[in-house]
This record gives C-alpha cells, structure tokens and sequence, in this order.
C-alpha cells in the first residue's frame, strides 16, 4: 500500500512539474520576442499613412523637468520598422509677446521597432507633440498630439491619412480612429462649410512653391447659389520660431465672376504656411476657414471651420488666448469657450462660474426707489451776532475799578462792568443836584433837560435816584450792563485812558449759537430754508443736534465757491463753543428714482458705463446717462431698465478683461 502511494506521488508531482515547464516555454514562445508586434496593443494605436503608432509618455502624466517619449512603430502587417527617422517636438504657441517654445526629443531605436527619447518641459501648460516619421521602406507620415502636464497621456489631433485596407478584425478601431481625425482633416478640392457659406479654395500649383501661387475661391450659399460682392480677406502666416517673429503674408483677392475670386499669394520661405480665409457679406455675416498649408506638400487640408456666429475660441481664465478651434487652454489646459460675433461688437464677454469667484463678481438690479441724496457740509461754531452788545461811552474818561477783568467772564444784565472818572460826568451830576435844590417842582424844563443829559451819557435811573438821595456827585460812577452774557472782547484794564466811542468790551449771549456750514455752488437748488439739518460733533462721537436751515446767505465764497447756510441752535447748556467745527448733513428727498448701486458705474470720460449680465455667463457692457446720486445709488436716465441686472463688484477686472472691444469709444 505504502509503495503505491509512493508512486502515485511521484507521478503527480512530475505531471505538476511538466505542466509549469510546458507554461513557460508557451509564454517565451509567444511573446518573448518583439520582432512579431506581441507586445503592440491595437486598441491604443493611431494609424498614419502605412504605420501604426503607439506613443507611451513617462510620466503618463507630463510634468515640468524631464520626462520620456516612447513610440512603437509597426507597418500594415504589424511588422516592427526599424529604419525610421523620428521627428519629435513639443511646441508651446506664440501667446502675445512670447514667442512660440519647442521642445525637441532626440529619438533613438531601442530594437524591435521602438523608439525612445527624452524632452524637458520649462513649464506647465499644454505642450502639442508632432511626430514626423520617415522610413525608407515604409514610407513618411505625420502625427500631431494634444499633450498637457495637466493630464495624462496624449489625444490624436490630426494624422495623415492611413491607405491600409480595413479588413482585419480590428477594421472597427482602426476606423474610428481615422474618422475621427478625419473631421478636421478633409480632401482639398471640396467645399467646406463655414457659417452660411460654402467655400471652395483651389492652388496653383496644386504644391505650394516658393514664391507667386495663384488662389481661385468659390463661394456658395447654403442652396448652392454664388455669393456676389462679398469682402474676402486671406493671410498666410508662419508662427513664430525662437527668436523669428510670426510672419503675415496677405494675399490680394479680386472678383473674377459669378461667386468666384482670384487672388495671389507670394510666399517668402519654405514651411508651414497656416491660411486663414474670412468672408463677409451684409446679407449672410461671417465665414472662417484655417487651412494648413505647407511648402512642398500637395493641396490644403483643413484645420477649422469656425461655426456660424462664432468669432474665436478663449479661455475664461486668460482672455489673451484666442483659437479658431475648440480645444484647451495652452496656459491652464481650461476648455476654451466661444466667442460670438454680436459679443466683439457689443463688447460683451463670457464668463465661467469660476472666473466669476475668483474675481469677485456681484450682481444687483436697476430698480425704482425713493432716492434720498444726504448733503453734507463742513461747519463751524459761530457768535450769534444778533445778541451781541458792544460797550462804549459818550465822553472822554478814565477806567477806575475794572469788573469784568478777563475775557471769557461771565456777566448779567445790570451787573457793574467798571467804574470811569470823567470831569464831564462830574460836571454834569453837579448840575444835575444844583437845579434839583433851586426847582423844587420835578416838572421844570431845565431839572428835565438835565436829568435827560444824565440818561444820554447812559446813566441808569437807578443811578440818578441814588444820585438824588445821596445829594452828592461821585467821581468814579459805575457803567452797568445792558444785558446777560460773556465777555468776549476788552481793550482797557484799570487806570486806561478812554475815549467817546471807544469799543471798550464786546459781550456776547451765548444761550444760542449759529453753526455755519458751507455747500457746493451745484447743490445750491437742492437746499431749501426750514429744513431739517443734523449736526455732528467730530470731538463727541455718537452726539449730534437737530436744527433746521434759517438762512441761505446770498452770495458765494469768492476763493472756494461755496455757499454759506446758517442753522440756529440753542446752547444754554454751553455745548457749542464758538469757532468749533462741525458736520452738517442735511437730507434730501428727491423723489422715486431709476437707480443701480454706485459701485456698478465705471467712469470713462464723458461716458458712463455698466457691465449688465445676460445670463450663462455672458456680460455686455452699456453706456447709460446719469443724473443725481448719493453714497449708495446713482440714478440712470438712460440706458437701462427696471430689472435689469448689472455687475457691482468685479467690474474694473472685467473691463480689463473685454477691453471694451468696439463697443464703447472712450476705452
């Protein structure tokens, strides 16, 4: 029993044993060697002319600093071919002032039909490769790739197209990977659409030279019926290469009949020579067509048709990019949007959620409401000159004992101010006791006449009646107040010598005060008498007054044209110091309104403009006709209506951006 188990053993093992040998040879057998395309996957292949490539990035995903190019290169029998020449570049496009960059790989064969190579990228963006294969035996083709650092990979932009008969199991694929290169690549000769047109471009010779070609253009509407008077402009142009600026050869086009132009185009160098023709006419708008078109290379081939209405292709975040063709953005690899023909006549542009965020668009509506316009006006703390009293005498004296001794002090009605000596008012008193004594009755002409020149030199009643108890004269008489108030000027201490109308005090009641504020000469018509005003008081935050406007003054300040108003206050609590400053605000009620916010207007000259927001991104701006405005609207007269939604934050980044194209003069 044990032996047979014994043997059994053995045999399963040799049977396991055989069979992972038998699985090795099999796997080195089929795919140890390259020479038969084993390691080639056709689903990731690209046809062109008579080859197949597969092109492998390493990184897959392109990065700045080095990366590695490797291209699998078989022939229509999926045959390695190893006599190529290939040339590979990455090229960045002129964008504005920087010129176009390429980055070449130097491709070697590694065996078995492979190629590798090495490029540095300088920086991040889109980097579009061109493969140029030459093969002795095989024959040449081109390929152009769509490559980016920020994504994986390459996309097939254009091939040459392949000859190979489809008719192997992978006729499928290999189809759709002609047609689709094949919806920009179209046979010369044929029309192409663009716009409402259809247009037909012929050369002569049928390979650009060198020099003279001669151009024939068809031009058809949508029915087939020849397009007369249109406006055709046609331009060559080499992109820029290093230090070589881009070059712009125009050719010259005349009407030859019916739908049909000539024109020439004399090309200075050999190269590519991309070819934009425009078409124009009133009736049917605009047409584009971009041909590739190189010396040496039989026929046009067609890049972009731009659709109808669409001018370019931009990137919402770099408004400088400008392509004929959908596709990415070389500087941040975004999908370019288009750019419609109304919007460069408008001014208008398109803006992505995104970019909006990042600059900070605000929108807010046109609307009516009641527009309150707030005036305000530097002011300043005045005297009441209507209660103010200046204190002078009648005759020629001299100051005795000095009251109010100091400027500011405070003073009432009745109050002694000073004592003056005067040989006159002696004189007069005296007189005054001696025709009291002689005429007993207090009716007689002369004591009247005599007590009247007492009262003229501005003697109190009071002081003649004391005068008459006393029975005598005295010789520093007292000068009392005529009313309540505070000193606010003196010109004499004790012991001055005084003259008749000398201004000896100035006493001012402060109980109410004029503040004075001063308005611009435009705003004149807008103030009105009895208004109410607000006083703010800079040096006490949160304290303001309430006053109405009692006075407009009739004349302008000559230096500053401005206007003088005048608002009473009562001060009895001694707040308001004459001479110090003030705000006026004073309101005014201009009635319902047409009014966006007054960040939305953006100053251009004589012009006013607002951006207005058509919705899915599109901004257009308009010039609009302002009138009055305060710190949060301004009011439109013309140029919108009530709903319309403008930008109110963001604008000046978006007028940086659109350039205001045609739309607005003044920009």
């Amino acid at each position: 029993m044990k032996s047979f188990l014994t043997e059994n053993r053995v045999i399963i093992s040799s049977v396991i044993v055989f069979t992972i040998l038998l699985i090795i040879i099999t796997s080195w057998i089929f795919s140890g060697s390259s020479g038969n395309g084993g390691d080639f996957d056709d689903r990731s292949a690209h046809y062109a002319g008579p080859f197949k490539v597969a092109v492998v990035l390493n990184p897959a995903k392109p990065k700045v600093g080095d990366n590695s190019l490797t291209i699998k290169l078989r022939d229509k029998n999926n045959q390695p071919v190893t006599d190529a020449k290939i040339k590979a570049v990455a090229e960045m496009p002129a964008m504005g002032s920087m010129a176009a960059m390429p980055i070449p790989a130097v491709m070697s064969h590694d065996g078995g039909g492979d190629y590798t190579g090495d490029f540095e990228l300088p920086m991040k963006g889109a980097w579009p490769l061109s493969l140029e294969i030459v093969s002795a035996k095989t024959g040449d083709a081109r390929l152009d790739f769509d490559m980016s650092t920020s994504r994986a990979g390459v996309r097939l932009g254009s091939a040459t197209e392949s000859k190979i008969p489809r008719a192997d199991t992978n006729n499928k694929t290999r189809s759709d990977s002609v047609s689709k290169s094949s919806d920009r690549i179209n046979a010369a000769g044929k029309f192409q659409v663009a716009g409402k047109y259809k247009i037909k471009v012929q050369l002569e010779p049928a390979t650009p030279t060198v020099g003279k070609n001669k151009l024939t253009i068809v031009i058809q509407d949508k029915t087939g019926q020849p397009v007369t008077g249109a406006k055709i402009r046609i331009v060559a142009q080499m992109p820029a290469m290093g230090s070589m600026k881009a070059m712009n050869i125009p050719a010259v086009i005349n009407e030859a009949g019916a739908g049909i132009y000539n024109g020439e185009l004399e090309l200075p160098m050999a190269g590519e020579w991309p070819l934009a023709v425009d078409v124009e006419t009133e009736t049917l708008g605009h047409g584009d067509l971009i041909f590739d078109l190189e010396t040496g290379q039989q026929g046009l081939t067609v890049a972009s048709a731009t659709p109808a209405g669409i001018s370019h292709y931009t990137c919402s975040m770099h408004p400088s990019v400008k392509s004929a063709t959908p596709g990415t953005c070389p500087i941040c690899a975004m999908t370019l949007v288009p750019v419609t023909k109304k919007e460069i006549k408008s001014g208008g542009i398109s803006m992505d959620a995104r970019r909006r965020q990042l600059i900070g668009v605000i929108t807010g509506l046109a609307q009516e409401k009641q527009l309150i316009q707030v005036i305000r006006a530097a002011g300043r703390v005045n005297f009441d000159e209507s209660h103010m009293t200046d204190i002078t005498l009648k005759f020629n004296g001299w100051i005795g004992k000095l009251y109010a001794d100091f400027v500011g002090a405070p003073v009432k009605k009745g109050q002694p101010l000073f004592t003056v000596y005067s040989p006159e008012l002696l004189s007069a008193q005296q007189e005054y006791l001696e025709t009291l004594r002689r005429r007993k009755n207090k009716q007689d002409t002369l004591l009247r006449a005599s007590r009247q020149r007492l009262s003229l030199w501005d003697i109190t009643p009071s002081q003649i009646r004391q005068l008459e108890k006393r029975g005598t004269a005295i010789e520093y008489l007292p000068i009392i107040s005529p009313a309540n108030g505070t000193v606010v000027e003196k010109t004499i201490v004790v012991g001055s010598a005084v003259k008749a109308g000398q201004k000896l005090l100035r006493i001012a009641d402060l109980s109410t005060v004029w503040v004075e504020g001063e308005i611009y000469e435009f705003e004149i018509p807008l103030v009105k008498v009895g208004m109410e005003a607000k006083i703010v008081l800079p040096d006490q935050p949160g304290k303001n007054l309430q006053g109405k406007v009692k006075y407009i003054y009739p004349y302008l300040q000559g230096d500053t044209r401005t206007a003088k108003i005048r608002v009473e206050l009562d001060n009895r609590d001694g707040v308001l110091k004459p001479d110090m400053y003030t705000h006026l605000h004073l309101k005014v009620d201009l009635g319902k309104r047409l009014v966006v916010p007054e960040s939305a207007v953006l100053y251009a000259g004589d012009s006013r403009v607002v951006f207005l927001d058509l919705g899915n991104g599109r901004l257009q701006p308009r010039k609009i006709k302002t009138g009055v405005r305060n710190a949060e609207d301004i009011e439109v007269l013309e140029g919108l209506q009530p709903g319309d939604k403008v930008v109110t934050s963001g604008n000046f980044l978006i007028a940086a951006e659109s350039k205001l194209k045609a739309g607005i003069d003044q920009w």
